[in-house]
């Protein structure tokens, strides 16, 4: 399930919660190749009693499943928070209407937003104060308001996005010639 959603931007993180060592846990990890994050420990936003347990929430954070992985509704709940969800092949279909310019508009680097929280990604895109960026996490492409982040970012993510435009420009003018 991780490696056939993995793309989507599908996050398992596994609890081990019932005290085991690192290297009893390291060594079920290994057995079963597990490439997914194991903690030691945990806690969150869903109370669970039962062994193992599942909690499944969507792209927007919401809830969707609460309960146990032999729940027919757990795979379920699965495909349809990943529903929306486009693959990056996907989504650089809707670029190929535009004329061609390499690259994304600014190349993976740290972004900070008004709060002061760090977001590692590219920018892909800037339409109407929306941002596309590439998270370096996940490789998600996700759309973010401009205005959240600091000025200084919000002038350089502007000035790539000029400068792509002209180079656009450019290449209609050549491709008319």
């Amino acid at each position: 399930m991780d490696k056939r959603n993995r793309k989507k931007g599908l996050v398992i993180i596994g609890a081990e919660r019932q005290g085991s060592s690192k290297e009893a846990i390291q060594k079920i990890v290994d057995k079963n190749k597990i490439k997914y994050t194991i903690t030691k420990g945990g806690s969150g936003p869903a109370k669970t009693t039962g062994i193992p347990a599942a909690i499944v929430f969507d792209s927007a954070g919401k809830l969707v499943f609460l309960g146990h992985p032999s729940d027919k509704d757990f795979e379920k709940s699965i495909k349809t928070a990943l529903k929306d969800v486009k693959l990056e092949d996907e989504e650089e279909d809707t670029f190929k209407k535009k004329p061609k310019v390499d690259g994304p508009l600014i190349a993976k680097r740290m972004w900070t937003n008004t709060k002061g929280k760090k977001i590692s990604a590219s920018v892909i895109s800037l339409e109407d104060e929306e941002i596309t960026f590439k998270l370096s996490t996940n490789r998600k492409l996700v759309k973010y308001d401009l205005n959240k982040l600091i000025t200084d970012d919000q002038a350089k993510i502007k000035t790539a996005a000029a400068e792509r435009l002209k180079e656009i420009e450019a290449n209609e003018e050549d491709e008319e010639e």
